[in-house]
């Protein structure tokens, strides 16, 4: 969207570029370096004060139809209004601009920074601390600066995948102008080498998104045929479903997802990028809880990664933010009690060697002192799941352990921690919410050695774990973790539209759109 204003057609100040150190985040709360051009409050500058005050809104209101790329409404921004008062010469009409115009540029440069909304309100589940941001001091800022794009366009998120996200916003938006995609309608699951009707459908509609399908299979066929295959996988890789190449129910309902939808799931994924802070740390651990994958970065390149498990749909994981302080070798597992008394108790109850067999500590609490109790000397027939048990519970180290070896430690509200698994295949999942909250972590090892990095303790990880000796090491600088839900991610430059597992771009999406 192109703002074409005869009435702005004004010659454009010749201004060089501001050093990135004046334009970063420490500036907005600053006092301006240079003199200030407005004379006057931001909130009654008059843009049709001379011809750079003009040639700026010229600018600021290109930016405002541009907010469209970040899946902003530029309505929302008084475009259309601001557009339709741009060639007025009367007093109360500009006025009316200036009120707007300014209120305009304020509200956007807020929901570029920091997101359109407190992330609480329509994410319940998102816990990381939103940043502060003085939008009305920026603006002052921005325009006394005599420089107002320059600061504009550093708003919004400057990352790689959020760049990404805005070009797949752009290339569905032109899908959806070329027509999108038609609904298939229910067929009996399709293997490579069967043949029907549906096939053709099928094959248009991969065609829409993948372009070396759509160039290479010319001529249509009623065939599931070999290229056919390698698209099918693709968009199954692409989607977070089985790679299997088999079109079954759940390959179909997602061909089927509207072309709407996916740019819903874009906007919202944008929104929750905007929410970020914008420094991670110099070294920081990533966990995507939608994608099951964590990732760890230093100065920003990425050092490791690997498969996770998450908290199941009804022990979900929150989206948090917290500083690794420390990690455990052969950790004892201090059993939850809500996990005791639903998961733990039935199984005493139908095995009474079951805590024997899994070196599990039963402990009371009499006048104030921790007494171990023998399990066998306790009717277990008496208690049910629906009540709170009157013992406490600890697993001994061991590969009975489903802590593992190794759990990475750090403050927050959940009891939530990273942790080692003895149930290794489960990694192989495709879907993998299957904890009840905390992440376990597919190579703890490497995990430990990156968050050791520069520690100077005694002793390799392996050599810690082999001595199966339960004991701690705090880090020497606390490292950053970032627990996140992007349904949207990319696998080089493919978007990878994931499963809204545990229905959070849903809810966002009622609230927000």
């Amino acid at each position: 969207m192109k703002v074409n204003l005869s009435f702005w057609s004004v010659p454009v100040l010749v201004i060089g570029m501001l050093s990135l150190l004046a334009l970063s985040p420490a500036y907005v709360t600053a006092a301006p370096s240079n003199q200030p051009i407005s004379g006057q409050q931001v909130e009654d500058y008059n843009w049709f004060r001379n011809s750079l005050s003009r040639s700026m809104a010229k600018e600021g209101l290109q930016f405002i139809a541009d907010s469209a790329k970040h899946g902003l409404t530029p309505d929302n921004y008084h475009y259309q209004t601001l557009r339709s008062l741009t060639a007025s010469a009367n007093p109360q009409e500009q006025a009316q601009f200036n009120r707007l115009f300014t209120e305009a540029l304020t509200t956007l440069s807020r929901d570029l920074k920091i997101g359109r909304t407190a992330p609480l309100t329509v994410d319940p589940d998102w816990h990381i601390p939103q940043v502060k941001f003085d939008e009305n001091a920026f603006i002052s800022h921005a325009i006394d600066s005599r420089h107002l794009i320059d600061h504009l366009d550093l708003l919004a998120p400057t990352t790689a995948n959020y760049q990404k996200l805005m070009a797949a916003y752009a290339r569905y938006q032109r899908y959806a102008q070329q027509g999108g995609w038609q609904t298939i309608p229910a067929s009996p699951k399709l293997s490579p080498g069967d043949s029907h009707p549906t096939v053709l459908l099928i094959q248009s509609r991969l065609a829409v998104e993948d372009a070396f399908f759509a160039y290479t299979h010319a001529v249509p066929s009623t065939l599931y045929d070999p290229l056919m295959a390698h698209a099918v996988r693709r968009f199954q890789q692409r989607s977070g479903l089985k790679v299997d190449g088999i079109i079954g129910r759940n390959t179909l309902k997602t061909l089927n997802i509207p072309l709407e939808s996916r740019l819903d799931q874009l906007k919202v994924n944008m929104e929750r990028h905007r929410w970020m802070p914008r420094d991670l740390g110099k070294q920081h651990v990533f966990i995507n809880l939608a994608n099951y994958r964590l990732q760890a970065f230093e100065d920003g390149e990425e050092r490791l990664t690997m498969n996770v498990i998450v908290g199941k749909k009804d022990r979900q994981t929150p989206s948090f933010s917290a500083q690794m302080s420390h990690m455990v070798f052969n950790p004892f597992w201090n059993v939850p009690s809500k996990l005791a008394r639903l998961d733990l108790l039935p199984k005493q109850q139908q095995n009474p060697n079951y805590f024997y067999q899994q070196t599990i500590r039963v402990f009371t609490k009499i006048g104030g002192a921790k007494i171990e109790l023998d399990p066998a000397n306790i009717n277990w027939q008496m208690h049910d799941t629906q009540t709170p048990l009157p013992f406490s519970f600890r697993q001994d180290p061991g590969k009975r352990n489903p802590l593992g070896r190794l759990k990475f430690m750090f403050k927050n509200p959940w009891q939530i921690y990273l942790h080692d698994t003895p149930s290794r295949s489960l990694f192989n999942k495709t879907k993998r919410a299957l904890s009840s909250g905390c992440i376990r972590v597919a190579d703890p090892v490497s995990l430990a050695n990156f968050s050791l990095m520069g520690h100077k303790a005694y002793g390799s990880v392996t050599q810690r774990i082999e001595s199966e000796h339960n004991h701690g090491v705090v880090l020497d600088d606390p490292l950053n973790i970032f627990a996140v839900y992007f349904t949207v991610s990319f696998l080089g430059d493919d978007v990878l539209f994931l499963p809204d597992v545990y229905q959070r771009d849903q809810r966002m999406i009622k609230k927000l759109y």
